[in-house]
């Protein structure tokens, strides 16, 4: 696996390990549905990479692996901030949106 499908699967995987403690962390429906829609977007990210081919030598795309990688950080990291959960979704939100750059530069 390159770095690219790795960074997306690890953001995936991330997500997973803290969504039933985000989704807790929610006040209200739609901040559970707004965590809800990143997650699942962040695991199509991850499913429909897994059959194509990424150009790991691509410049932007070696820049985006290296955002995710920073973003891996930021969300790993929000878990000690559940009390100020729209932080928290904005963080994801954030992770995710370069996560489906990343995935858009598959062929």
């Amino acid at each position: 696996m390159g770095p690219s499908l790795q960074s997306l699967e690890d953001q995936y995987m991330e997500l997973t390990q803290q969504l039933a403690m985000t989704l807790a962390a929610c006040a209200t429906q739609a901040q559970r549905d707004q965590v809800m829609t990143q997650y699942v977007a962040s695991r199509s990210n991850y499913w429909d990479s897994i059959k194509k081919i990424f150009h790991d030598d691509d410049p932007t795309v070696l820049s985006l692996v290296g955002q995710m990688h920073e973003e891996k950080k930021k969300i790993k990291d929000c878990t000690n901030q559940l009390n100020e959960i729209a932080k928290v979704i904005n963080i994801i939100t954030d992770a995710v949106t370069v996560g489906t750059a990343l995935a858009a530069k598959a062929v």
